[in-house]
């Protein structure tokens, strides 16, 4: 499957920069303490303009990294002009950074990275454990639920007061959520927001008319309130698109919206038992949720056992629930009524 690239018009330079990197490679790897080095950034992406750096990572033996983190390092580490070109040096001790956990940008970073240098294959090895867990779909529950409460319920508000400039900074906010999201359903990392909107375009996976959609959810108009109502119902289109795309691929049975899957499940657990052991409960998540909606209502913690009141639970109004609990609670009561739990 083809991964997103990068797609543009302009003059592509990229051999300039590998003929200078392939120059000043062998003084790089001489330097002592260096075991690895990769080409990271726009370049290992296959492109590069008069505007590019070339970005390294040195992977260095721990008494090097101390050396070189504790100001004696051999190399400008940043950015740096090295002859006629910028680079940006970043160093790494890859003993550390395998007990790191690395956020999403990171790891899409190091999913294009090119080894130029490992001759012990210790890189390799790494970059395979990184990126041996690629982004499961229904992770995008929390960017779709971001998206939600910018696009409907602060762009309800600066809807209904009046405010454009406000409401389309809010649907700015959703947007990008939204194509967060996009990545995740895709089963890709979410790039750096620099790249994010340029990568969605080659994506497997888009709504259809990727482009025309692009334009109409970041479209701010006239900046008059039309404008507000006419991004926010593209927003919402795409995002009941990307949420059916996911709910489809991984839970087909599933009647809600790909944001409430956790607390779904959560609740589907509390019915399964009338004590729960808390330690089971939080191997899924923190106690605390018992504190908060719809949980307080049915669900108390005594010692070591979490006691599920079911008649509570069968016997609730979901309509004096807030709505994005209510969902969850009428799907839950129409399951039991039919005999599904």
């Amino acid at each position: 499957m083809t991964r997103p690239y990068v797609n543009l018009t302009s003059r592509n330079r990229i051999q300039d920069f590998q003929n200078e990197i392939s120059r000043r490679l062998n003084d790089f790897t001489s330097l002592d303490g260096v075991i690895g080095i990769t080409l990271n950034g726009g370049l290992s992406r296959g492109y590069g303009d008069e505007l590019s750096e070339i970005d390294l990572v040195f992977y260095l033996d721990p008494c090097s990294y101390k050396l070189w983190s504790d100001g004696q390092s051999p190399l400008p580490l940043g950015i740096t002009r090295i002859g006629d070109y910028l680079y940006d040096i970043k160093i790494l001790d890859p003993g550390e950074e395998q007990q790191k956990q690395w956020d999403s940008v990171a790891l899409w970073d190091l999913s294009y990275a090119r080894i130029l240098y490992d001759p012990a294959g210790r890189i390799a090895l790494l970059m395979d454990a990184k990126l041996a867990d690629p982004p499961r779909r229904l992770q995008a529950e929390g960017p779709l639920f971001q998206c939600w409460w910018y696009f409907r319920l602060a762009g309800d508000i600066w809807i209904h007061r009046g405010d454009a400039v406000q409401g389309h900074a809010m649907l700015n906010k959703a947007a990008i959520q939204l194509i967060e999201a996009l990545f995740t359903a895709n089963r890709e990392y979410v790039p750096h927001e620099k790249w994010l909107i340029h990568f969605s375009r080659s994506l497997a996976w888009t709504p259809p008319d990727w482009e025309a959609r692009l334009l109409a959810i970041m479209g701010t108009g006239d900046f008059s309130r039309q404008s507000l109502i006419t991004r926010q119902a593209a927003i919402e289109q795409v995002w009941e698109e990307i949420d059916a795309y996911i709910i489809s691929m991984e839970r087909p049975e599933y009647k809600l919206n790909v944001m409430h899957v956790t607390f779904y499940d959560l609740l589907k657990l509390l019915l399964t038992e009338d004590l729960l052991l808390v330690t089971e409960w939080t191997k899924h998540i923190s106690l605390s949720v018992l504190s908060g909606e719809p949980f307080i209502r049915f669900a108390s913690v005594q010692q070591d056992h979490i006691i599920v009141d079911k008649e509570k639970l069968l016997t609730l109004n979901p309509e004096e629930l807030y709505s994005w609990h209510s969902a969850i609670v009428k799907q839950l009561l129409a399951e039991i009524r039919n005999g599904v739990l």
